[in-house]
């Protein structure tokens, strides 16, 4: 039989492995991290997880803070009073199984999913153009250097290395339900509509929130429990889509095991640690955790959470108490007091004002704080142990020693997402301490810096804690009417470089048309990277010399007006015309109303165009000149216009030249019988004709000028007749119709076209430039060409001719404005005390940084302008920078010695703190 068995069977092996062997193997006991996790399952669908009790649920939010710096008393308290509010009216209350609310807060040095989000933010079709390659490669190197532990430079404002960083701040919420009758179903629906409401009330004090999903987590927690390898770990294991059956969240965060001694857990050979905040010895200021406030060292502002060590996690967990198991608290307390000293009527008094304070709805929660933080040996726990010790001591709530934890395994583990239960914590941690919701409302960490519109990577920025800052003017989350642009500074405040990086970043980021008029040339290194990188660049170099002039006819377009002109118009017809310029001048220094605003007016008059460059021609833009102009000497300039566009169309002249209104005009006078108006007509003729007599304004005015075709930057340098008003005004209203022609002609290739006028103080003076920028500004939404206006003399903005095209702009940019010059502003501009107060607290440090504030109607906030060294050195004005510079260029070309001049401005000159205070 035995042989049978083996025939059919084969032999028995005596050494064969067991099926107890195998279990034997398999049996670990040692616990499992990750099964004291609270969660077991992650729904994607509903965005909840579900806890090992099988019917608890929870979910979270990633927030984005409130701007806070430099914030004045009355917008501080507003922003406050609703924060209060919220979370004090938010979450239904239990007497039993509380709901849960748990905060983190960490920063993380690193830059990458940044600019992957700009990567993905350009156009398929220009990602790969050399310019925008090199343009992205640049700011790549930017953020890769600025998150080095050394950072990009050693910022004034707080004496700490300057590093690229982006705080997370997470919000979850969840109840313990394994002391309920609730079930699952029921759970889920809970759940839901109180998240719902959390939701629309926590948006209403202006906090950004973002649900939590599976992928959320998942690199939260990679990073958090993989600290050495999390962004390999990240790159080689992605969240998987779709989710394999039987995938567990929380057994797939470990990617090694994990390690634990008395103290704590070691992750990767780092050890993590957590130091609980024994309550408040005072009330605390407003943002006290996370606003930027003045330190003892009056140079430094910062927040207490920018000097936490790097990979610290600030966390604070709130427990939304049923009043009635509060009064239940204070009762038992009431009951424990013996004796009529001082110290129980204090706590008597105490009682009674949490009572009174309850009944006024400053309700109380049971609060734990605590800072869980990582080291790489023993020593450095116990010197960085000392250093968040003396923080929170200057704060004013003391952390509790870790000799004083008897279990900080267990405080470690209480304190992970969902981890944390009330009634363990009471019992066995005691670490809570109960606050006021005002108190409560003062801690959170909701009050950060500005981050403008964080979707709209366009204009790459960062605010002083070195979080990225983006907007972009072109997008209409951004704006609300238009996107005409004003960007104001004081002398060195940085107006060029940040005119520099827009420039850049448009041609880079949008593809845009970019037409530059400026005094002293400071942008044509820039034209030169822009051409040596597929750029078609066009330089218009303007000069008195006979041998460089620059053909201008005003008259080049004068054709185009025939539609709107015919042999037949009447009188009446060509008085309204007129009757529209005037309106247009006089009207200068009125506000823009809203349907100004707006700038939808799709109409393009060209008679009106050609009439006011006629008018500037006559007049010279001079005031007194303009102040005589009439309504019949407009409205004779019309007629005059529209005889010299006629005739010249039949005689066909190619094109029509100042000499032709010149005729047109003698033609009038032949036939004018009034002597008053034939005196008018003949001072016009003489002084129109000086145009085509006098050589030093016919090679301007009176020669045939080309299209300006296609191009992608337009740089004209009006440098050498900006004294001359006449001459200014005329360029000026000579080239900006034909821009307007050529945004026209470009309207459907989906390319914007900005207009940057440098200097414009001087251009806002003339009352004749205003009026064909206002005309420029009607169509702007129709031919996407938009207006930026540059200065750096805002105290000579101060003709009234400015007020109607400085109130058209919706977005304004200031750079370190004195007093004077915010008044002068607030002429154009109407400014809120918080708005007053930013521009005051800006602080540019030159070689570093310049600061400035965004005024926009949907974004305000302020900004440190920082761009790749290489593009620094190709704008640097000042002359010792210049100097340097030339240097260079003598030896390399203008690229190369950029080049070189970027890698000494990476490596800035550290000060030494040493005075000369001996002289042996």
């Amino acid at each position: 039989m035995k042989s049978l068995i083996n025939w059919m069977l084969g032999e028995s092996n005596p050494q064969a492995i067991t099926e107890h062997d195998i279990k034997k193997r398999y049996a670990n006991p040692l616990p499992s991290l990750a099964d004291r996790l609270a969660i077991v399952d992650f729904d994607e669908q509903e965005q909840v997880f579900l806890f090992a009790d099988g019917k608890s649920i929870g979910s979270g939010f990633e927030l984005g803070d409130i701007p806070a710096e430099a914030a004045s008393p009355e917008y501080l308290e507003a922003v406050f009073h609703k924060i209060r509010d919220t979370f004090a009216a938010v979450v239904p209350l239990h007497s039993t199984a509380p709901w849960v609310m748990q905060m983190y807060v960490q920063d993380e040095y690193c830059l990458t999913p940044v600019i992957e989000h700009i990567k993905n933010y350009v156009s398929p079709d220009l990602i790969n153009t050399p310019l925008t390659k090199d343009y992205l490669q640049r700011l790549q190197d930017l953020y890769n250097k600025m998150t080095r532990p050394e950072g990009l430079f050693i910022d004034p404002k707080t004496g700490s290395p300057y590093r690229g960083r982006r705080r997370r701040t997470r919000v979850l919420f969840y109840r313990n339900l394994h002391q309920t009758n609730l079930c699952r179903e029921q759970a889920l629906q809970e759940h839901q509509e109180v998240i719902s409401q959390i939701e629309s009330k926590l948006r209403s004090p202006g906090l950004e929130l973002k649900r939590l999903s599976g992928q959320d987590y998942y690199q939260w927690w990679v990073r958090w429990f993989n600290p050495q390898s999390a962004d390999k770990i990240l790159e080689q294991y992605t969240y998987p889509n779709p989710i394999p059956a039987g995938f567990n969240l929380a057994q797939n965060v470990f990617f090694s095991p994990p390690e634990s001694d008395e103290q704590g857990f070691v992750l990767e050979g780092i050890k993590q640690r957590i130091l609980y905040v024994d309550g408040l010895k005072e009330a605390p200021l407003i943002g006290l955790v996370s606003r930027e406030r003045q330190q003892a060292n009056p140079k430094h502002r910062y927040a207490l959470l920018d000097t936490l060590p790097e990979g610290s996690i600030y966390t604070i967990q709130v427990v939304f108490s049923h009043d009635e198991s509060l009064d239940a608290h204070l009762t038992r307390l009431e009951k424990g007091i013996v004796g009529t000293s001082l110290k129980p009527q204090e706590v008597r008094d105490d009682i009674k004002t949490a009572r009174n304070e309850l009944s006024v709805g400053n309700r109380l929660f049971w609060v734990n704080q605590a800072v869980i933080y990582q080291a790489k040996d023993e020593q450095e726990v116990q010197v960085i142990e000392k250093n968040l010790h003396a923080i929170f001591n200057d704060a004013k709530m003391p952390l509790i020693h870790s000799s004083y934890d008897i279990h900080p395994l267990n405080s470690w583990l209480n304190a992970l997402p969902f981890n944390f239960d009330p009634h363990y914590a009471r019992k066995y941690l005691c670490f809570d301490r109960l606050m006021y919701a005002t108190e409560l409302a003062a801690l959170l960490p909701v009050y950060g810096r500005n981050q403008g519109a964080r979707h709209l990577p366009c204009f790459p920025f960062f605010n002083r804690l070195g979080e990225p800052v983006f907007f972009d003017l072109l997008h209409h989350d951004f704006i609300s009417q238009n996107s005409h642009c004003a960007l104001f500074a004081n002398s060195g405040g940085g107006k060029s470089v940040l005119t520099g990086w827009m420039i850049q970043s448009l041609l880079a980021m949008k593809n845009a048309r970019v037409v530059l008029f400026e005094m002293g040339n400071s942008f044509d290194r820039m034209l030169i990277h822009a051409k040596a990188h597929g750029k078609k660049t066009k330089q218009l170099l303007l000069s008195n010399k006979k041998e460089e002039a620059v053909p201008l006819n005003p008259f080049c377009e004068a054709y185009k007006a025939i539609p709107e002109i015919t042999d037949n118009l009447s009188t009446e017809q060509t008085t309204a015309i007129a009757q529209k310029i005037m309106a247009l001048k006089e009207n200068l220094k009125e506000p823009a109303n809203s349907e100004e605003f707006a700038c939808g007016d799709g109409s393009r008059s060209f008679l009106a165009e050609l009439a006011l460059a006629l008018r500037t021609m006559i007049t010279e833009a001079n005031a007194q000149e303009e102040e005589q102009f009439t309504l019949a000497d407009e409205t004779l300039l019309i007629e005059v216009l529209i005889d010299a566009i006629l005739t010249s169309f039949n005689n066909d002249i190619p094109q029509m030249l100042t000499e032709n209104v010149v005729a047109a005009f003698k033609r009038r006078l032949d036939k004018e019988t009034v002597p008053r108006k034939k005196d008018r007509i003949l001072d016009m003729h003489d002084r129109l004709n000086s145009y085509v007599i006098n050589s030093a304004k016919s090679r301007f005015f009176n020669v045939p000028t080309e299209p300006l075709g296609d191009f992608d930057i337009f740089h004209i340098d009006i440098s050498a007749i900006k004294d001359d008003t006449g001459k200014l005004a005329l360029v000026m209203v000579s080239l900006l119709p034909r821009i307007l022609a050529m945004a026209e002609a470009t309207q459907n290739d989906n390319r914007p076209t900005f207009l940057f006028i440098d200097e414009s103080h001087l251009q806002f003076q003339i009352p004749s430039v205003v009026a064909v920028c206002l005309l420029i500004a009607k169509v702007a939404r129709k031919l996407g060409l938009w207006l930026v206006a540059i200065t750096q003399n805002v105290t000579d903005m101060n003709s009234e001719k400015a007020t109607k095209i400085l109130s058209l702009i919706e977005t304004w940019i200031l750079l370190g404005l004195d007093e004077k010059e915010i008044s002068d502003v607030k002429r154009f501009k109407s400014l809120t005390p918080q708005q007053e107060t930013l521009i005051r607290d800006i602080e540019s440090q030159k070689g570093l940084y310049a600061e400035a504030v965004l005024l926009g109607s949907r974004y305000q906030g302020l900004f440190r302008v920082i761009p790749p060294r290489y593009l620094l050195a190709l704008l640097m004005t000042e002359k010792s920078e210049k100097a340097q510079r030339h240097v260079l260029e003598k030896e390399y070309d203008v690229l190369e010695a950029a080049e070189i001049m970027a890698k000494k401005l990476e490596q800035p000159k550290t000060q030494s703190d040493n005075r000369a205070y001996f002289y042996d």
